[in-house]
């Protein structure tokens, strides 16, 4: 893809990004479509944009669109209590829910576009210095495999 065509492209997305972020609710208001009834609820925002905000709930491996169709994301992977070594691997430290996120997948016309972990203990998506999306795992609801972790005095 050339200079000018990605220019373009991200200039039809930042468009279509600020008129659909006017019309997004502040919180989900459908159910969440996973059989098990284990859901995610997903902020996005925008690096350029940051009026930007939109919030999904999900179940795993549901597609869910960003902005407008072109963008389309999923939730690929969840970890309970996420690690990430100095090299940048990611490890599940344990069962317990000490520091849960969700890996989140974002595809253009199958075409992987950009692929970052959501984190629950965070006031912010987090953004990481070459993606124009961040994500937050604003709230969840996951199966019995985890155990919550113990209440703080």
């Amino acid at each position: 893809m050339t200079t000018t065509n990605r220019f373009w492209l991200v200039m039809g997305l930042a468009l279509a990004l600020t008129l659909v972020s006017a019309a997004v609710a502040e919180e989900p208001q459908s159910a969440p479509s996973d059989s098990t009834g284990e859901y995610y609820v997903i902020e996005t925002r925008h690096r350029l944009f940051p009026e930007f905000r939109q919030i999904d709930t999900v179940g795993f491996g549901e597609v869910f669109l960003v902005g407008e169709e072109e963008w389309q994301a999923k939730v690929i992977m969840f970890n309970p209590h996420l690690g990430i070594t100095q090299s940048g691997k990611a490890l599940q430290q344990s069962d317990t829910l000490y520091n849960p996120a969700v890996r989140v997948r974002v595809e253009q016309a199958d075409s992987l576009v950009q692929e970052s972990w959501g984190f629950h203990f965070t006031d912010a998506p987090h953004f990481r210095r070459t993606d124009l999306l961040g994500f937050k795992l604003v709230s969840f609801k996951v199966g019995p495999q985890y155990i919550a972790a113990p209440k703080k005095d």
